[in-house]
């Protein structure tokens, strides 16, 4: 049963699978009668193609050849056009160049000038020899003629001098020079800048570069032309005056109309610019070094014309201000070719623009260090602490001139720091000569009623006070303190100074701080030096030798007081550190001397020993003689002494009370053991004559020493 039913399902399968397969073949039967076909139908359209390819392409051909001669034709068309435009150039832009350019519409004549130049161009690649060529040249010529006229008339209409006051209100106030709010500097307007530049950048582009020596005059004229206008200023009866103008001009609230020295101005100015530097310097160095430099510096110092006045001071002061004025329109014109000129061309047209104005400020400085020269030579030293005030202001404002220089102006440019320089170096020289010429009579102290004249033309004091050399000199060696830093970087220059200074770093440490006080304080030193010597030598023009002693007394005494004063002792002891103690030594070795010029009158009441001894208060009658004798001599040498050492004059009152205290000392306790003994003796018949004065009155008498009023 079971082997029927798989017997039937297996033949049903069959049946089936028969069923398909006929199925299948009568479906591939279709398929290949389709694939026949559409073969047959390909191989037409393809037939059809080829035809009408071998139809087509000739037609293609003969067509694309009619374009290439189209586009030939159209070509040879732009090509006549354009040297027919060439032909007709000179024609068309004639009137145009001679009518030349107006202000305000450029942009049509650079478009003749260009029309002109492709001209050119052509015929002198194409036909050299055609006399278009010289046309078109000659035209193209005359049109960059009359461009350069119209930039040297833009120049002359739109640039003017500036006015001392404008100028003046922008060195005071300190602003950019570049500022356009300053009413001061608004000359170029930016239109016309802008008109400048094109025409500028039009001729570089075009190699006509007569335009650099037309901008470089004219703006050259310019600044001379506003330097010498503040010059004649400085020279009118305002001069130093001038109100400042209302700060709402400058966007700073500042009181309008206030007025203040020149000096003071300055004085402010540079200050400011000291401050930067030394910010620059901390931010460099470090904050520390930064404070120390500010603590070790003078740089705000009021300027020397306004401490000292004299007419050399004004002059470095005007020409300070000449200086700052040079600067700030400098800075200006940097600005305008930053606007104006090709960047290529900075350089060049501002080395021109430039040129006469530095020369002409380092001829004044020339001319200035003479007229201080020569007035340092006439002994009037306040005109060389006005140079060290000017070359230490110079040497701030050295960086703000660097910065708008090239290398060959900062070099012209420092021949004034160089000038001054080498002047102030000449005036410590001479200071210094006229200190040690002093000593022979031909130095820095003229005479004068309170002098007393001997053979060799030299003078002293009457009253053997303080030489007035001696004041004279500590005073100027005072006001060097002030120009610590400046007289520094003079001295460094020196080798003389700067082997001393080797020799002093070789035993003890200098900072960069003491370095210039260390420079002075060997400048110091051997002033002093000489000063010391001449002092010396002055005293031998006295006949006492006690005058002479209290001479040097007083004199030494009045130095070492003064440095002690004024802190120099600090700045000698850098180079010395013993100058205190020494200068103390001299001073009590001076006061031994002194007391030493008392032996011709001690000598006459002295030593007891050698004197006749009275027994019972009698003397032999042969020894009666000695006694008056001796008597005799100490009343006469004690009224010589009083009279000379009354006119003899101690201004220390320390000084004066010492000397007689020492003097009482000295001199009473001997003749008070002198007095004891013989005062009651009967050596002569009138004693009163010899005995004239008692111990009391010995006292008093040395106490009205050094003054003549008594």
């Amino acid at each position: 049963m079971g082997t029927l039913e798989n017997t039937l399902q297996i033949e049903t399968k069959l049946e089936k699978e028969k069923t398909n397969q006929a199925l299948l073949k009568d479906r591939m039967e279709k398929y290949s009668e389709l694939t026949q076909s559409m073969s047959k139908i390909l191989n037409s359209f393809e037939q059809r193609l080829g035809k009408l390819e071998q139809t087509i392409l000739p037609v293609y051909n003969v067509t694309k050849n009619l374009q290439k001669q189209q586009q030939n034709l159209d070509s040879t068309l732009n090509c006549m056009e354009q040297v027919l435009s060439h032909y007709d150039a000179s024609q068309d832009v004639c009137n145009l160049i001679h009518q030349g350019p107006s202000e305000g519409n450029i942009s049509g004549f650079l478009d003749g000038l260009n029309k002109l130049k492709k001209a050119k161009d052509y015929f002198l690649n194409n036909n050299p020899q055609s006399v278009e060529l010289e046309n078109v040249t000659s035209l193209f010529n005359n049109g960059c003629e009359t461009l350069n006229n119209h930039l040297k008339s833009l120049l002359k209409k739109h640039s003017v001098p500036m006015r001392p006051v404008d100028l003046l209100d922008l060195i005071y106030i300190e602003e950019d020079s570049s500022n356009e709010d300053c009413p001061s500097i608004k000359q170029l307007p930016t239109s016309t800048r802008d008109e400048l530049n094109v025409i500028a950048q039009w001729l570089d582009n075009n190699l006509r570069r007569e335009y650099v020596q037309i901008y470089g005059d004219e703006r050259s004229e310019v600044i001379m032309r506003s330097l010498q206008n503040l010059k004649d200023h400085q020279k009118s009866g305002s001069w130093g005056n001038e109100p400042l103008k209302s700060a709402r001009y400058y966007g700073r609230a500042s009181d309008a109309g206030v007025k203040k020295s020149t000096s003071a101005r300055l004085q402010q100015i540079f200050e400011r610019k000291a401050n930067k530097m030394f910010m620059k310097a901390s931010q460099t160095l470090g904050q520390s070094a930064g404070l120390a430099m500010r603590k070790n510096s003078s740089f705000g110092d009021i300027l020397a014309a306004e401490e000292y006045g004299s007419d050399n001071d004004q002059e470095l002061e005007k020409y300070l201000v000449l200086l700052l004025g040079l600067q700030k329109l400098l800075v200006w014109e940097r600005q305008l070719l930053n606007d104006i000129i090709p960047s290529t061309r900075h350089n060049e047209v501002f080395s021109r623009l430039s040129q006469a104005s530095i020369e002409m400020v380092v001829k004044d400085a020339e001319a200035i260090t003479g007229r201080v020269l020569r007035s340092i030579s006439r002994k009037e030293w306040s005109a060389a602490l006005g140079i060290f005030s000017a070359l230490k202001h110079v040497q701030i404002l050295q960086p703000d001139i660097d910065k708008i220089c090239d290398s060959a102006q900062r070099q012209q440019l420092s021949g004034v720091l160089s000038k001054l320089q080498q002047t102030g170096s000449k005036a410590l020289e001479q200071f210094i000569d006229g200190v040690k010429n002093d000593a022979g009579g031909g130095g820095m102290v003229s005479m004068s009623s309170s002098t007393i004249s001997y053979g060799g033309g030299s003078n002293v004091p009457k009253d053997a006070t303080v030489y007035e050399l001696t004041s004279n000199t500590i005073w100027f060696l005072e006001q060097l303190q002030e120009h610590c830093d400046t007289i520094g970087s003079i001295l460094q220059l020196e080798q003389t100074y700067t082997n001393d200074l080797d020799r002093i770093a070789s035993h003890k440490t200098v900072s960069v701080e003491q370095k210039n006080k260390a420079l002075l304080g060997i400048y110091v030193r051997k002033v002093l030096g000489e000063l010391n010597y001449t002092i010396a030598t002055k005293s031998e023009q006295y006949n006492d030798v006690a005058t002479k002693q209290l001479f040097k007394l007083n004199n030494t005494h009045y130095i070492l007081k003064s440095l002690q004063r004024s802190n120099q002792i600090d700045i000698v002891a850098l180079t010395e550190h013993d100058c205190e103690k020494r200068y103390q030594r001299m001073i009590q070795d001076l006061k031994k001397a002194y007391l030493s010029s008392w032996s011709k009158l001690l000598a006459n009441i002295g030593p007891l020993e050698d004197l006749p001894r009275p027994v019972s208060g009698r003397v032999k009658d042969k020894e009666r003689a000695i006694i008056k004798e001796r008597f005799s001599s100490f009343n006469k040498e004690l009224d010589e002494v009083v009279r000379t050492q009354r006119a003899v004059s101690v201004p220390d009152v320390l000084l004066r009370e010492g000397i007689k205290r020492d003097n009482t000392e000295h001199i009473v306790p001997q003749y008070n053991a002198f007095f004891e003994i013989y005062s009651e003796v009967q050596f002569s018949k009138n004693p009163e004559k010899y005995v004239k004065y008692r111990p009391t009155d010995v006292t008093a008498m040395l106490n009205s020493f050094f003054d003549d009023t008594i």
